[in-house]
């Protein structure tokens, strides 16, 4: 008789282990819950909601969040290129470079590349060639950017080529813009720009 009851026993502990460890799986994070830089709340994109809901990605993001503040204090620090690390040119790609990313809706091989690119002109060394903005930004964005570059470049227009980087030409957008001032012959776009430091 003991016999028969040590099988139910058994077949009971069984039960109650895998009860535990339901209760226990239900009570873990979903897969679906990676953590970028920015808040996977609210109103996203398609783009930013194909980052939280995988970790690869938000890993990505969350690396070239580091990238974009070293290079931001480095800046602040002095130990970057005087030539086209202006503050303001970084900042203004950076948001230039989100919208092109967005462009990639919910295409996860799109969405790495584009952090490959951003991330690689972050961490680049100092001999090594810029990033060209068209690959940065996108080629349309990438235009506009040479466009206002030639707008406002004195005769030779060395930094106005979709070859250089964005901060390059944008720094000198920037600079150009300022040196104009608030005249009737400065470009419209000259008003959304920061004035040089």
């Amino acid at each position: 008789m003991t016999l028969a009851f040590m099988p139910d026993r058994l077949s009971l502990r069984g039960h109650l282990t895998a009860a535990a460890l339901a209760t226990a799986a239900m009570s873990l994070p979903s897969a679906a819950t990676a953590e970028p830089s920015f808040a996977c709340t609210g109103k996203l994109t398609s783009t930013e909601a194909a980052i939280c809901k995988d970790d690869d990605l938000a890993t990505l993001d969350r690396a070239l969040a580091a990238a974009f503040k070293a290079k931001l204090d480095a800046i602040v620090a002095g130990t970057a290129h005087a030539d086209d690390d202006d503050r303001d040119a970084v900042a203004i790609t950076q948001k230039a470079w989100i919208a092109h990313r967005n462009e990639c809706g919910a295409d996860k091989a799109c969405i790495r590349k584009a952090y490959a690119v951003r991330t690689g002109a972050f961490t680049a060394g100092p001999n090594r060639p810029y990033t060209p903005c068209r690959d940065t930004v996108g080629a349309k964005q990438a235009a506009i950017f040479v466009k206002q570059c030639l707008q406002v470049a004195t005769a030779t227009h060395p930094p106005c080529n979709a070859e250089n980087s964005c901060e390059l030409i944008i720094s000198h957008n920037i600079d150009r813009c300022g040196f104009l001032g608030d005249g009737n012959e400065v470009p419209k776009f000259c008003a959304a720009l920061p004035k040089p430091q």
